[in-house]
């Protein structure tokens, strides 16, 4: 197992935005999440000159290390680097024989150009959002340093648009939705980061997967598409961090109550209206900037 993690870390505070308490819902994040939009990160990393096998990667916020688990078998070299103690504990079950390091997105501790691809994988609404996402900027800026030249980064985010329709559950809790939206930037924001800091992005380094988040088996499945049992599993409710924005709101009482107002018809037929939503504006959009 991996021990060069370091109980010092630099960078934000997470107390001041961490609405989601990873401690806690690491435990059980693996049961309702699985890695979306690899063939979207391992295509675009496939175009470098260097074979996949001869590359090294670092997964920003790699959270459990689902990701990693399945990178680790594509890269000459992986590394995860997590803030999270509880993320970064069950990161080393998942993947104990992977280099992780606790730190910041906005101080990264790896010398200039130590990677041919990075990946941020739905990590950046976890930022602070103010001075119009200084923080972010910042990490972009750290990961143009660490990237060699030739390598990219792809970043798995949410449009503000997405987050507002793209999940069931969100107009269950209007000031949640509105709360969560704003910590997501903009996709032409982050584009003009990407380009502040050096890095190429185009047209063709956007895309919008059609897949949840959640593992497909687990967004409408786990109870049969029936919405209200899934709105009072805690261990459903772990799989998305806008359900933790919506407890920490103060909503998800009253959002639960909405659901039982309703018929089973009624919420079937709600669901559809939801999912169509969905359907048509996706929950994640791709980002593929290249140094």
């Amino acid at each position: 197992m991996c021990k060069d993690s370091e109980p010092k870390v630099v960078g934000y505070d997470g107390k001041d935005f961490e609405y989601c308490p990873y401690n806690e819902t690491s435990k059980a994040y693996d049961e309702t999440r699985a890695p979306v939009g690899l063939d979207i990160a391992f295509g675009n990393f496939a175009l470098n000159d260097k074979p996949l096998h001869e590359q090294a990667l670092l997964d920003v916020g790699c959270g459990t290390g689902t990701f990693l688990k399945v990178a680790q078998r594509k890269f000459g070299a992986v590394t995860g680097l997590e803030y999270n103690d509880g993320m970064l504990a069950q990161a080393r079950q998942v993947v104990p024989d992977v280099k992780l390091v606790q730190g910041s997105a906005d101080q990264l501790p790896f010398p200039d150009q130590s990677f041919d691809a990075v990946t941020i994988n739905q990590v950046v609404h976890h930022f602070p959002s103010d001075n119009n996402y200084a923080f972010l900027e910042k990490a972009v800026q750290e990961v143009a340093r660490v990237l060699r030249p030739g390598g990219c980064v792809v970043v798995s985010t949410s449009a503000p648009d997405q987050q507002e329709n793209g999940f069931w559950w969100i107009s269950l809790f209007p000031k949640s939705r509105e709360a969560v939206c704003k910590r997501f930037p903009p996709i032409p924001t982050f584009c003009q980061f990407f380009r502040a800091a050096g890095l190429s992005i185009d047209d063709n380094g956007v895309s919008r997967p059609a897949r949840s988040l959640m593992a497909e088996q687990a967004y409408l499945n786990k109870f049969g598409r029936d919405v209200l049992a899934m709105a009072k599993d805690a261990q459903y409710r772990a799989g998305d961090s806008s359900w933790a924005m919506a407890e920490a709101q103060g909503e998800l009482p009253e959002g639960i109550a909405k659901l039982e107002a309703m018929s089973p018809t009624e919420r079937e037929a709600w669901l559809e209206e939801r999912e169509a939503l969905r359907k048509q504006c996706g929950q994640a959009t791709f980002l593929c900037a290249r140094k």
